[in-house]
């Protein structure tokens, strides 16, 4: 096939002479050298092509350059791709070996590009030279042993109507634009947004005449969150988080901006609410202390007489933290999502009357959102998955999971006709790097270029690499690379959710926690054996570990006390005293930790065994989000910290030596991952953190008509 010609990659036209893709009635014009790499791609279909290849034949064999260019090129082409196709895999990464072109290319004449179809109708966008293409690429699928399909079956039913056809983008100012209430004639959309660094208000939006602009509804100094309307479309309620440690729940009517206090509700950790069909109740989550530790409480406001406040029924196993909540159609009944001891994160079915329980789901980490349809015994929600959102489908009455096919779907919301609402959440992560020299920190920058997602870092001096974990192999796992983003290397191959990884001192191991199987277990990478193997602790959940100075020993929290464990697996005891996530024990023995609140750092001494607070008052974003560096020839001992309040987000750290507080620097909201941890580099004074990529995130929709 002549490279310098038209040609069609599935229902993607590539115009070389023009360096462009187009997809139906869309094009994108991207650089000449990405066109020229796919192209050389497309001329070797289907073999696989190495990098070393491709940089010699695109780049003249210029590595210096050739190495991250492609990778850029790469990562542009596959955005290109996905922005036409979303759907559809064009450029396959094979470990070890390089890149494939995974569609069978097919030439076109003048005279098929002619006509761009414009209709929507699925045949109507694909010429009769598509439709050859397509007989043909079906035959490789079946024929070639390179091809192979992936069965979810075991745990999800998948849905034959392809749901990214019919998503509506129905906001697209710039940042991040969450939580979706509807009101039940689908007229009126109301919504959190704030503008990049200031504080998120309430937005109204008139879906009937979607030229207007949206209305602001809030002008707080607090953040606004999910807002629901009353049936009769006269008031929202919401939650509003103000400084002080405030959470109220709000009724606001919206012909007059008027608000009445309703509530209080959660502050340390998520909150949620609701409001039944019939508009007679709202339930909102809030929190209380349950043997000496912080529990959430779903409360049920009676919106029909007084408003008087009730508790749902707890019959047993109170100690939990519910993260989303929504009414069953007829109002009996509640769903929530629920963390366990164990690390998952399941949806519950509540009755509200009796406070009888029953677990739905298992298997799942993190749940972002959750809602009943409004006519059948269904549920929608969002989880997370390898770094990823996903949406799904419950069924009540036969306990299928149906998987929704689309990416990013986020705390959902049905309308009364079964329309659905959510926010799209693409934001891909990757490690960045701030150089800290003479007292000024460089502009963050990438440590890697790659156009897959990377979390987690940790450094290890001795060994001069990072360990991360990475999708690389479109699974994450866990792997290591050079300080400067070469030699990249995977270590496992679980297919399962890994986290934290953390080396030892000698560089010999890397921890990390594994979930696999339903089960939160600690693994040890060990570098002389060149495996990875199960850290037999007999709990039931491990939170982030860290290692014992000689590296011989690691110190993990159940999730309310740390222990020691040596390497056979062996319970040295409890180290400390008060409940703690997470400890870091110092070339001294001493242990640093932070408790629950994550509002102080304390200090057991190895000599003494007393237990005192180090730092009186810093604002961690969460008891995990510090790191510490250890005093050197340049600087005094430090903990850096993710420093969060509301809208304004940086990288800041704490003296020890003199007890005070200073910002390393200011960065856009959201621009870092609070949960993926810091590392730093003492030879090159680099800070490494994971960060994401792009802040838009819109609502969407999908009419009911094409929904399960």
């Amino acid at each position: 096939m002549n490279m310098n010609q038209p040609f069609l990659l599935g229902p993607c036209r590539v115009l070389p002479s023009e360096n462009k893709l187009g997809c139906a009635n869309v094009e994108v014009v991207l650089q000449p050298k990405f066109i020229e790499l796919l192209c050389f791609l497309v001329s070797r279909y289907p073999e696989a092509v190495t990098r070393e290849e491709l940089i010699e034949n695109v780049w003249n064999g210029n590595s210096y350059v050739g190495e991250k260019a492609l990778t850029n090129a790469i990562w542009h082409l596959r955005k290109a791709f996905k922005e036409l196709d979303p759907d559809t895999i064009y450029i396959e990464t094979l470990r070890k070996t390089g890149y494939r072109i995974t569609l069978t290319p097919c030439s076109l004449t003048q005279n098929e590009l002619v006509a761009i179809p414009t209709k929507k109708s699925i045949f109507s966008r694909f010429s009769s030279m598509q439709v050859i293409c397509a007989v043909i690429t079906v035959i490789v699928f079946v024929t070639s042993p390179f091809y192979f399909l992936h069965d979810n079956s075991s745990k999800t039913r998948n849905y034959k109507t392809r749901l990214t056809d019919h998503i509506e983008t129905l906001t697209t100012s710039p940042g991040r634009e969450l939580f979706p209430g509807v009101s039940n004639d689908n007229h009126l959309l109301v919504y959190s947004w704030g503008e990049p660094g200031e504080l998120a208000n309430l937005y109204l939006q008139d879906l009937f005449s979607p030229e207007q602009a949206a209305i602001a509804l809030t002008n707080s100094d607090g953040i606004e969150g999910r807002a629901v309307f009353s049936p009769d479309q006269q008031r929202i309620y919401y939650y509003r988080r103000s400084d002080g440690g405030k959470c109220d729940i709000i009724e606001q009517t919206l012909s007059g901006a008027a608000t009445k206090l309703l509530g209080s509700c959660a502050v340390n950790f998520t909150t949620d609410l609701d409001i039944s069909a019939q508009g007679d109740k709202l339930v909102y989550i809030s929190e209380r202390t349950v043997d000496g530790t912080l529990s959430s409480e779903l409360n049920i406001i009676n919106l029909s007489s007084d408003k008087a406040v009730s508790q749902v029924p707890c019959k047993q196993a109170c100690n939990i933290q519910d993260e989303s909540v929504a009414f069953s159609p007829d109002g009996t009944k509640l769903v929530v999502s629920r963390n366990l001891p164990d690390g998952h994160e399941e949806l519950f079915l509540i009755d509200i009357s009796s406070g009888d329980t029953q677990q739905l789901t298992s298997g799942f980490l993190d749940l972002r959102g959750v809602d009943w349809h409004p006519q059948k015994s269904q549920l929608v929600f969002s989880a997370v998955e390898h770094g990823q959102r996903q949406g799904y489908f419950y069924h009540l009455d036969t306990n299928i999971i149906q998987d929704s096919k689309v990416t990013g779907l986020s705390y959902p919301e049905y309308a009364d006709d079964g329309t659905l609402y959510f926010h799209q959440w693409h934001t891909d992560s990757t490690l960045m790097r701030v150089e800290l020299g003479d007292n000024v920190a460089s502009s963050p920058f990438p440590v890697l270029s790659t156009d897959f997602n990377m979390r987690y870092a940790d450094f290890n001096e001795l060994k001069n690499k990072f360990t991360f974990i990475s999708n690389e192999s479109n699974e994450s796992e866990l792997w290591i690379a050079d300080q400067d983003g070469t030699n990249r290397r995977q270590l496992t191959d679980f297919k399962s959710g890994i986290f934290n990884p953390i080396w030892s001192p000698d560089g010999r191991y890397i921890a990390f926690t594994l979930f696999i199987k339903g089960k939160n277990q600690l693994y040890i990478y060990d570098f002389e054996k060149q495996v990875s193997e199960q850290l037999k602790t007999g709990f039931k959940y491990h939170a982030k570990v860290s290692w014992g100075k000689d590296s011989q020993t690691v110190l993990v929290s159940d999730s309310k006390y740390v222990h020691r464990f040596n390497l056979n697996g062996k319970n040295l005891g409890k180290m400390i005293e008060q409940p703690a996530y997470y400890a870091y024990e110092t070339q001294q023995g001493d242990l640093i930790f932070a408790k629950p609140s994550a509002k102080q750092l304390w200090v057991k001494y190895a000599d003494s065994g007393r237990e005192e607070v180090l730092v009186p008052n810093i604002n961690l974003s969460n008891d995990l989000a510090w790191h510490y560096v250890k005093a050197d020839e340049t600087s005094l001992a430090r903990i850096y910290y993710f420093n969060v309040d509301r809208a304004d987000y940086r990288l800041s750290y704490y003296d020890l030596a003199n007890q005070s507080h200073h910002d390393v620097m200011r960065l856009p909201e959201r621009a870092f991952s609070r949960a993926s941890g810091l590392t730093y580099i003492a030879q090159s004074g680099w800070l490494v953190y994971s960060a994401y990529k792009s802040p838009q995130i819109d609502i969407k929709r999908i009419k009911a008509q094409y929904l399960p």
